[in-house]
């Protein structure tokens, strides 16, 4: 008989600000927020090291105006009354959350 063997995920490392992959990061997620702050959009938060910028649901159609044709990825995914939408746009995820519409009982 087979054994399952369970593996543990691998250790979450922080990044490091003498690695390689940081400056670049760093640069283009500083990038996007000055070029989306400069266009008008509001940002509400922002987690450099998730690699997520939190934009106000009033401001998409700035957003995508702006920056509709250097969207990369469009994910989304409802959780209790809330969905939340991501796209990845120069290699950092704009999220925004709109509330769900409940159907007529």
């Amino acid at each position: 008989m087979a054994h399952l063997q369970l593996v543990p995920p691998p250790a979450y490392r922080p990044m490091s600000i003498i690695s390689q992959e940081f400056l670049p990061k760093l640069a283009a997620f500083n990038d996007l927020t000055r070029a989306m702050r400069e266009s008008g959009v509001t940002i509400e938060a922002m987690s450099f090291l998730d690699g997520r910028i939190f934009v106000r649901l009033g401001d998409l159609d700035l957003l995508a105006r702006r920056f509709g044709h250097e969207v990369r990825a469009q994910r989304c995914r409802t959780d209790g009354k809330f969905t939340r939408h991501v796209v990845t746009i120069r290699a950092v995820d704009v999220v925004w959350f709109t509330p769900i519409k409940e159907q007529d009982q």
